[in-house]
């Protein structure tokens, strides 16, 4: 499953003082591991390797327009970032959306995802584990650009006892603060699924709230879905509306199923039960969960979640899955008080900003 993420704010920041020097390795992040070693936030290494790995994706970033006109590029990359042009200009034109300064560069990242996220929730806990940040706040996962510092991370967590998981992200977003660039990890994408991405990512830069990961991921999920609609309509390819329409009613119910389950644990973690007897019941719904799965699956009423449901499943799975679509329906809503119209919609969601868990 395509996932992707917003980084924290306070990373930008030190990126915005590295990338100013060339020799930002060996220069001035002594000065700045100093200081968070001093200040009591996170590890100096957390922030170095998001800082170092932040740098490196826009050092080596080239305009689209000069990549395109290189007669070195492939075919296949100069038809993918053509339609990321038509794309962004469409959703700055279409769906007011940011589109003046992200996604304007590309840059070949050489790996299939650009960056690893853990999630972490208590053993009988449904609620993911947060982390904080000054000026960010907290947000419900730890990214990594490198996957060995992610599973290192996650094995430390695992050793307290917390449920984890390790999800792969294709893409992320500044949240407006620098110019995404649009890496490599997502050209194999198919049409629609490259435009939602845009879209999406666009979307936090539109809006973000602090402290409210499902919120924020939910509204761009909602945003990735009525924007691609829209776009499969305005360029001629209305025919794929409804095999679009068909995949997210099968993956929407796939994620209904994980919510029941969701359900159901959070309220036998409530019960006051001992903790042998919690253990097996949790193993027991995540039993009944993978095979309430793998019936919908026979029965063609499911999409392909083989890979999420064949590794261990566990606490912060779930709460992985809730942080992008636990809301989308609330924003379904809201679109429709707005008139379906966009400028409308932001406003009305902007304005839910001291109080953003209220519906």
């Amino acid at each position: 499953m395509r996932k992707t993420v917003s980084v924290p704010r306070f990373w930008l920041l030190l990126w915005g003082l590295v990338i100013s020097r060339p020799n930002y390795r060996h220069g001035l992040l002594p000065g700045l591991v100093s200081f968070l070693l001093l200040s009591g936030c996170q590890s100096a290494a957390f922030y170095t390797q998001a800082t170092v790995g932040q740098s490196e994706l826009l050092w080596h970033s080239r305009p689209i327009g000069e990549v395109l006109a290189d007669p070195q590029t492939p075919e296949g990359i100069r038809e993918r970032l053509t339609l990321v042009e038509s794309v962004r200009q469409f959703a700055g034109e279409v769906l007011s959306l940011p589109a003046n300064r992200s996604y304007q560069r590309y840059v070949d990242i050489e790996r299939d995802f650009v960056m690893w996220n853990v999630f972490a929730a208590a053993e009988f806990s449904v609620e993911p584990e947060l982390f904080c940040y000054p000026i960010a706040g907290c947000v419900g996962y730890q990214g990594y650009f490198n996957k060995a510092d992610a599973v290192a991370f996650a094995d430390s967590l695992a050793t307290q006892g917390f449920d984890i998981s390790i999800g792969p992200v294709a893409a992320y977003s500044t949240l407006g603060w620098f110019a995404d660039p649009v890496v490599s990890s997502v050209l194999n994408y198919s049409e629609p699924d490259l435009a939602g991405l845009v879209f999406h990512e666009l979307a936090h830069e539109r809006v973000y709230i602090k402290d409210d990961t499902t919120f924020n991921e939910s509204f761009a999920t909602f945003v990735e879905r009525e924007g691609t609609r829209r776009w499969l309509a305005s360029s001629g390819q209305q025919a794929d509306i409804p095999r679009l329409e068909k995949f997210q009613a099968q993956r929407d119910a796939v994620i209904d199923l994980i919510r029941s389950a969701r359900s159901e644990l959070q309220v036998l973690y409530m019960e006051g039960l001992s903790v042998e007897e919690m253990r097996w019941r949790k193993v027991a719904v995540f039993d009944q969960l993978q095979a309430d799965y793998s019936e919908m699956r026979r029965a063609g009423d499911a999409n392909d979640w083989r890979n999420w449901f064949d590794s261990h499943l566990n606490n912060a799975k779930l709460a992985s899955i809730g942080a992008y679509h636990d809301r989308v329906e609330f924003f379904e809503q809201l679109f429709e008080r707005a008139n379906r119209n966009f400028e409308v919609f932001y406003r009305l969601v902007e304005e839910l900003e001291d109080s953003p868990r209220e519906d």
